[in-house]
């Protein structure tokens, strides 16, 4: 007897969550962002980004030359795999970007809204750009922008808010809800506050903090709910809006 198939809705859904789907979705964002550095010659880069690059550089030269070999392998198993599924996949892609468009255009806005009972006078980006004021707003740097939300939620949200998320569930053993709260919470914190830590950091701001505080807790929402391609295009399309907006 044949096997039923689900809804296209429901099948869109339920790969758009899956992990090899989202890791292709990033990849061309990641590679734009390293393009854009080299482009640009900019000695301004993401902090989540750096972050990432100075722990694996702690790996040494031939510990770095592995990682970057078995990335690369993984990703090739993965796309060897994927062709399989490449008629499923029709739209699928297409729909996160649409996804992405959209919540990243009312991010600001769920934000500032959340946020009103702070005085928030005007909208920031949710990235570090301290460092490219008085840089025209080029191609070059639409792509940092757009890469340092893919890292930012790599870091927050794929490692912080998952790993958080995945102690309280499975190690503490609370409910789904609770431990989808806190750590979306606790992830929105950190985030938050990292944009004023070291002596590259902003000025701490109480608006501003509340600003990057509710947009944490949407992006977190949107990463439980959608995945992660989806909250870190939303990201880096706000980051986008926002520099050209300048």
């Amino acid at each position: 007897m044949p096997r039923s198939r689900q809804p296209p809705s429901v099948d869109y859904v339920t790969r758009t969550r899956e992990l090899p789907v989202n890791l292709l979705f990033l990849v061309p964002f990641i590679l734009l962002y390293e393009l854009c550095l080299l482009a640009s010659r900019s000695p301004v880069e993401n902090a989540a980004g750096a972050w990432v690059k100075t722990l694996l550089s702690t790996l040494g030269r031939n510990g770095l030359l592995a990682v970057g070999l078995l990335v690369c392998g993984l990703l090739c198993v993965i796309v060897l795999v994927r062709l399989r599924e490449a008629p499923r996949d029709r739209g699928v892609y297409g729909g996160m970007l649409l996804e992405g468009l959209v919540y990243g255009a009312l991010l600001g806005v769920v934000a500032k809204v959340l946020a009103s009972r702070f005085a928030l006078g005007h909208m920031v980006p949710l990235a570090v750009t301290d460092g490219m004021e008085g840089l025209r707003c080029t191609v070059e740097q639409l792509g940092l922008a757009l890469g340092a939300g893919v890292f930012e939620e790599l870091v927050f949200r794929g490692l912080l808010l998952l790993g958080l998320f995945t102690l309280l569930r499975h190690g503490i053993g609370t409910d789904r809800v609770t431990a989808g709260l806190v750590s979306i919470v606790v992830s929105a914190w950190i985030f938050s506050g990292y944009h004023h830590w070291g002596p590259g950091g902003e000025p701490y701001v109480a608006s501003v903090f509340a600003f990057r505080f509710w947009a944490g807790v949407a992006l977190g929402g949107i990463f439980l709910v959608r995945g992660l391609g989806i909250a870190a295009f939303a990201h880096g399309f706000y980051d986008v809006l926002v520099m050209v907006g300048r």
